[in-house]
């Protein structure tokens, strides 16, 4: 590119008008000089100077995109703040050079690679492999593209020191990114994941970065690809959890990938589970990219069901299942009229009624020690496993059956996490048989270390069936649990806070919580407040509320939970994955007519679904 035209845009960085960038100015300097960078990823930033697309320019280089504890998530473009393959390349020379010191039989082992249906998904895993094999160290990488829980499975079945997965799960389509493991085939935790933030964090450019070509690599024999066996073994796997191998299913199914990497994995599992009845929506069974039939395919928004729910109604089918693009998470939409027009209907889409990941999660903890139960193979030792923002409905199923529930911190690499410390101390009375989330994240077994969204779609298709058999429907099943249990609701808001300013925004909404808390939400007294970040819980004593000498155990994490005296608890943290801050509403409410029980329930969720609304406008 022509030095002359190189350095006309860094003088305009100079003038009254681009003030609000100038602080950025070093780094679109480097990016605009630096001889790794390509030309057409140069000129993308000079459009932006010339046009004066101030806001668009200071997104993408107000700072390095964030590295965080599970790798990159960011708007694909040219920028330091943007997902692109000098971005990507930085970070795995960061890893590269953490293998490196762990020694040659890390190297050796190396980095299982998969990647997604996103844009440049195949063009991110290939320049990994190309930096890992410039560093000496080993890449394995599926052929094709693949699923979240297929990685997770190869890094163990390879024996290897680490994995990437490029994806960016169920962000919009403008999004990709760049997910770490180790070699317990679990995103990285403490403390591997600070080791490997401080060697990304080292890497100051771009052209630091070494890499030999892709062909280069596999002559060379650093490059390899993953063999067919590997995913033969994960779908023996999942047949493994199969509890009702004698079942004759009529069940009929509709599932949808949302444009990404489940189709053929589902088609194939479904088939060993000797579901025969299975119908795949053509339009979006394609991997694509753009997502061109749905907004967002995040299978938690009804929107991107509607296609398939569609396909449902004309099949007259008993089940619509979905996963997201990279086949982590799992949607399933019942057929119910009854329920559909009743107890649910807030949550109907016709006659087919959307379950929440907290409903789903009870159904399939239900299912899975009430079948491990009659069998005859439920033990003391089985453990069941959640997170703290998780409905509590999951334990007092789990108490019901005598099995013990362990709560973790938001995200499955500390569910995994947590039964590596079992398997490492040698804990032969803590066995691990079920792991959920609310957000549609369900790990089925050990055999993985991460949501494994097909696993879960055979689970909950032999779950389905089984109800079936007993002329029920998983939303009856739900009910006589709420009447055993109380009518239990969660909703989720989900605060959309895009860019610096959003970031700093939840930023004050963290501190002004946490320094002024509620002491009430809609008339009803806080009972406790748990910090995670500060590891502290306040219990109220009168009007106030007083230090407990009891600690949080769990490690710190931007979380604040408030319990209320009515049992009810409201939960915030910022997402590690997304731009945006949640918020966890749980109610339970107990009485003899379910469906008055219930009824009540969301009318107190309502209530204070308001009043964090009220909060969210009140810090600006």
């Amino acid at each position: 590119m022509n030095t002359n035209v190189i350095e006309n845009a860094l003088q305009n960085l100079l003038k009254p008008e681009f003030a609000s960038v100038l602080d950025c100015r070093e780094r679109i300097s480097s990016w605009l000089t630096d001889d790794c960078i390509e030309e057409n990823a140069k000129q993308e930033v000079i459009q932006l100077i010339e046009k004066k697309n101030l806001a668009e320019l200071r997104d993408a280089f107000y700072r390095e995109l964030e590295f965080g504890t599970g790798g990159l998530r960011g708007v694909i473009g040219a920028g330091n703040n943007r997902m692109n393959k000098y971005v990507v390349r930085r970070a795995t020379q960061g890893l590269a050079n953490y293998i490196r010191k762990q020694g040659p039989d890390a190297m050796r082992r190396g980095v299982a690679i998969a990647h997604d249906s996103r844009h440049f998904s195949d063009v991110y895993a290939k320049e990994a492999a190309s930096v890992l094999a410039g560093n000496g160290v080993h890449a394995h990488l599926y052929k094709t593209l693949n699923t979240t829980p297929a990685l997770s499975f190869a890094v163990r079945a390879l024996k290897c020191i680490s994995g990437i997965c490029v994806t960016a799960s169920h962000n919009p389509p403008q999004y990709n990114g760049f997910k770490v493991y180790w070699e317990d085939g679990a995103q990285i935790v403490p403390p591997v994941d600070t080791g490997i933030l401080n060697e990304v964090f080292a890497v100051k450019s771009f052209s630091e970065a070494k890499s030999i070509s892709f062909d280069d690599g596999m002559k060379n024999d650093l490059i390899h690809y993953i063999s067919d066996d590997v995913l033969q073994n994960w779908y023996q796997a999942i047949q493994n959890l199969r509890l009702y191998p004698e079942l004759q299913s009529g069940l009929k199914i509709v599932y949808t990938p949302l444009h990404g990497t489940g189709a053929p994995h589902a088609r194939e599992v479904l088939r060993r589970w000797s579901f025969n009845d299975v119908f795949v929506v053509p339009e979006q069974e394609a991997p694509d990219g753009s997502f061109p039939t749905v907004k967002k395919p995040n299978p938690e928004e009804p929107e991107a069901l509607k296609l398939a729910i569609a396909h449902a109604e004309r099949l007259g089918a008993d089940v619509v299942m979905a996963t997201d693009p990279d086949s982590d998470r799992l949607a399933l939409v019942v057929r119910d009229p009854k329920a559909a027009k009743g107890i649910f209907a807030h949550q109907a889409l016709g006659d087919y009624v959307l379950l929440n990941g907290n409903q789903t999660g009870a159904l399939m903890i239900d299912y899975v020690l009430d079948g491990y139960r009659t069998k005859g193979r439920l033990r003391p030792s089985h453990k069941i496993v959640k997170t703290i923002v998780t409905s509590e409905l999951h334990a007092r199923i789990c108490a019901r059956h005598g099995v013990d529930i362990f709560n973790t911190l938001t995200g499955f690499k500390w569910i995994a996490s947590l039964v590596r410390e079992w398997e490492t101390q040698g804990k032969k009375d803590h066995e691990y048989l079920f792991g959920t989330e609310e957000s549609f994240g369900y790990m089925p077994g050990a055999y993985v270390r991460d949501k494994d969204g097909i696993g879960a779609l055979a689970q909950a298709a032999e779950m389905a069936a089984v109800l079936k058999t007993r002329a029920k429907t998983c939303c009856d099943r739900l009910v006589e649990i709420f009447a055993d249990f109380g009518a239990w609701h969660e909703s989720l808001i989900n605060v959309d806070l895009v860019g610096e300013e959003g970031a700093a925004r939840i930023g004050r909404m963290m501190n002004s919580m946490r320094n002024h808390p509620k002491t009430s939400f809609c008339g009803v007294p806080v009972a406790r407040i748990f910090d995670y970040k500060l590891c502290t819980i306040q219990k109220r004593d009168g009007e106030n509320f007083q230090l407990s000498t009891e600690k949080l155990t769990l490690p710190p994490s931007d979380v604040l939970q408030f319990e209320l005296e009515d049992g009810s608890r409201i939960s915030m943290r910022p997402s590690g994955t997304e731009p945006k801050i949640k918020f966890y509403v749980s109610v339970c409410t107990k009485g003899t007519d379910v469906v008055a029980a219930h009824s009540e329930t969301l009318r107190r969720i309502q209530d204070l679904n308001a009043e964090v609304d009220a909060f969210v406008a009140g810090v600006k």
